[in-house]
């Protein structure tokens, strides 16, 4: 009976959290052309200064920018429709007039589409473009410099916020992990690009909440928040590196739990609340995009399956027009994360750094190493690798920006070794 009620909860929270999140996006359709027509000509202006396909550090893949992405965004928050925007925000289209093979010509096409006013002629219907939201109420006061800057400044506030808390729970060697993992995944670049940036916008907002209620162990709220966190991810993600908003919150909690080194309640074990924890957040992402094609056909009155099943079976590398292969994928995205993805040096300190880990961690290992702990840890890191050979076509063509995922496999590592070298105080 409990576990009836349980998922009508659910059900609720995730039916509420949709309907939400779906009025937030169709009411920023209501904001006029005339009123973002300034700043969001100046956008377009900028970006073609310069090609889609940014790196800031030369020859270093990882520090590449996804401007075409950016443009994309740009084009799909000018198309704003208050006359429909119902159907508007379900078709999430914008202009393109440039040739297929080249994207560079996706600047001159944003630009186009602003000074005269083009209608889009390209649908985006496979994603909810949630971001499209924050993007068109700012570009009311300023324009892409200013959003790239703002960003900056909410994902350092933000982050530090979750440092001070680890800080105050005593987490200090976490911290330390943390830091290394976010340096590894070029977390500096992220606020410099509109596709890269709110997942780790979302990452501290989620694990701040699940480090405090874990701590008081209000786990009924621990799950709400997991399942609103997968929601959410899929309602601003363009499918980037997605899962980090699940994985970095469930290993700062699962270590934060495994400091009350007197828990002995069997169904709050690393495993069962990770399983759980994933479970939920897996419901809310997939839930959370099927709706869109559900609520998209019934305000549309026609089947879009059609427009998403073909952009599933490419990503998952099944149709002909996929390419790279699970193994291939794999690759390029283990030898991009930093430092290893900035030269050949690079790339060998990186692999020296890790024998010189394994060997302190033999040597200094400690008495009584929990080992369900070591698992959770190994099972959670490697899930990124998972994911990379599921949807290999994807984590082939967008190496640059996917190769973030491995945040979490750091921060896994980084955990592991505290617990094998059990430095950590565990107190109650």
């Amino acid at each position: 009976m409990n576990t009836i009620r349980e998922a009508i909860k659910y059900v609720v929270i995730f039916l509420i959290s949709v309907a939400v999140l779906a009025t937030i996006l169709i009411a920023s359709e209501f904001i006029s052309k005339d009123s973002m027509k300034e700043n969001m000509l100046s956008s377009a202006e900028k970006m073609c200064e310069n090609t889609v396909g940014i790196e800031m550090m030369d020859g270093v893949p990882a520090s590449k920018l996804d401007r075409y992405a950016d443009d994309v965004w740009l084009g799909i928050a000018w198309q704003t429709d208050g006359e429909h925007p119902l159907s508007s925000a379900m078709w999430s289209s914008y202009y393109v007039n440039r040739d297929p093979s080249d994207e560079n010509g996706a600047n001159q096409d944003l630009l186009e589409a602003v000074k005269d006013d083009k209608d889009g002629n390209l649908q985006y219907l496979r994603y909810w473009h949630g971001a499209v939201a924050p993007i068109r109420f700012l570009h009311l006061f300023t324009d892409i410099s200013g959003i790239y800057i703002i960003c900056a400044i909410a994902l350092i506030g933000l982050f530090l916020a979750l440092l001070i808390m680890m800080w105050r729970y005593g987490m200090k060697g976490e911290m330390v992990c943390l830091v290394i993992a976010s340096l590894t995944a070029g977390i500096w670049f992220t606020p410099l690009c509109l596709e890269y940036i709110w997942v780790f916008l979302i990452i501290p907002c989620i694990s701040v909440p699940a480090l405090i209620w874990c701590k008081k162990e209000k786990w009924s709220r621990v799950w709400m928040l997991f399942l609103v966190s997968g929601i959410v991810t899929n309602f601003f993600d363009f499918l980037t590196a997605e899962i980090l908003t699940l994985l970095i919150p469930l290993l700062l909690m699962v270590s934060l739990h495994g400091r009350k080194e007197s828990n002995k309640d069997e169904k709050k074990t690393p495993a069962r609340i990770s399983v759980k924890a994933c479970i939920l957040w897996g419901f809310g992402y997939l839930g959370m995009w099927a709706m869109k094609w559900i609520i998209a056909s019934v305000i549309l009155g026609e089947n879009v399956m059609p427009y998403v099943t073909g952009h599933i079976t490419q990503r998952v590398g099944v149709s002909e027009d996929g390419i790279g292969n699970p193994l291939s994928a794999l690759y390029l995205n283990l030898i991009t994360i930093f430092p290893a993805g900035m030269g050949d040096i690079w790339a060998v300190l990186s692999l020296v750094a890790l024998v010189i880990l394994a060997c302190v961690l033999y040597v200094y290992k400690g008495n009584s190493v929990r080992k369900r702990y070591i698992i959770t840890y190994i099972v959670l890191g490697l899930l990124p690798y998972i994911r990379y050979m599921v949807v290999f076509d994807h984590s082939f063509r967008h190496f640059v920006f996917t190769y973030r995922l491995q945040m979490a496999t750091v921060l896994a590592i980084g955990l592991m070794s505290l617990e094998i070298r059990k430095r950590r105080l565990y107190n109650e």
